[in-house]
């Protein structure tokens, strides 16, 4: 099914019998986080603001192209690495942060990324469950 269509999901009957759309909503949050954070931590941090930016936009509008994703917004952080030639700064785990909204199943999940320094761990959370206004999915 792809993003934006309505009526039943053909894929839903890969997964688990009794899966409900709440939890379903819940995992594809969690795919496109992971699909954040693990296209860009180690890529080369870009040299100015507007390169970090434009790469931010790239990504979450790749990841947005992704079946039953509403929002999707990705902000890095970036310091560049030492001075010379051979000298770049890469986008590291504290650099990420991102906010996704899935809508499945009449299902809204929202769900960020982010550094939590007291876990000194970048953490994957879902931040708010709600029912849609419409359903899609299942």
């Amino acid at each position: 099914m792809r993003r934006g269509s309505s009526g039943r999901d053909p894929a839903s009957r890969y997964f688990a019998e009794g899966l409900t759309p709440r939890e379903r909503a819940a995992f594809e949050a969690g795919i496109a986080l992971a699909t954040i954070y693990h296209s860009l931590v180690g890529l080369p941090i870009p040299r100015t603001a507007k390169g970090r930016e434009e790469l931010a936009k790239g990504v979450a509008s790749a990841v947005l192209s992704q079946p039953f994703r509403r929002r999707v917004v990705v902000r890095l952080r970036g310091r560049r690495a030492g001075k010379g030639p051979y000298s770049y700064g890469e986008i590291g785990e504290r650099d990420v942060s991102a906010e996704v909204f899935v809508e499945y199943g009449g299902w809204v999940v929202r769900a960020r990324l982010g550094y939590v320094r007291s876990l000194g761990y970048p953490l994957m959370r879902i931040v708010e469950v709600h029912r849609s206004r419409k359903g899609v999915g299942r």
